[in-house]
C-alpha cells in the first residue's frame, strides 16, 4: 500500500469511506514521487458526480485537470512561501512540492462533458452522467 495514505485498518468508518471512494471511481493512487497528495471528497447525485479537493496555497493556474482514456487525473503543485530576510524558521508542517491522483472513472461518467472550477482553495470537479439508453420495443409488423 502506498505509504501517503491512511492505513485501511484505522477504523470502520475510514474502511467505509475508501469502500465508497474504491467503489465510485476506483482504487486510489498517486505518483510515487509525489511530496503530498490532497485530500479528495467524492460525491454522486442522480445526474453527476462531484470531486471537492482541497488546494489551500495552490495557485489554479498551477493544477491541470486532464481525462485520458476513463482515467481522471488531477495534477499540480504547492510551492513554498518563502521565508522573509532574517527569519528564522521553527517548524513547517504544511506539504509542498508537486502533486498527483488518478482516479479511473465509473462507467456511466461522462469523461466529455467535465468542468472544474476553483473557490477558496478547492476544486470542485463535475462529471454528468451519461444518459441511460433505454430499451426500446421494436413493433413487429404482420405480413
Amino acid at each position: 500500500m502506498n505509504s501517503c495514505y491512511p492505513s485501511r485498518s484505522n477504523s470502520l468508518s475510514v474502511n467505509r469511506l475508501f469502500s465508497l471512494a474504491d467503489a465510485l471511481l476506483g482504487e486510489r493512487s498517486s505518483a510515487p514521487s509525489a511530496n503530498w497528495v490532497p485530500p479528495v471528497d467524492v460525491f454522486e447525485t442522480d445526474t453527476a458526480y462531484q470531486l471537492h479537493v482541497e488546494l489551500p496555497g495552490v495557485n489554479p493556474a498551477e493544477a491541470k485537470v486532464i481525462v485520458r482514456d476513463n482515467v481522471l487525473t488531477l495534477s499540480g503543485e504547492r510551492t513554498a512561501t518563502p521565508a522573509a530576510e532574517g527569519t528564522k524558521t521553527h517548524l513547517t508542517e504544511r506539504p509542498q512540492g508537486a502533486f498527483q491522483r488518478r482516479f479511473a472513472l465509473p462507467k456511466d461518467a461522462d469523461g466529455e462533458h467535465v468542468s472544474a472550477a476553483f473557490k477558496s482553495g478547492i476544486l470542485t470537479i463535475s462529471l454528468p452522467k451519461r444518459e441511460e439508453v433505454k430499451p426500446r420495443e421494436i413493433e413487429i409488423k404482420l405480413s
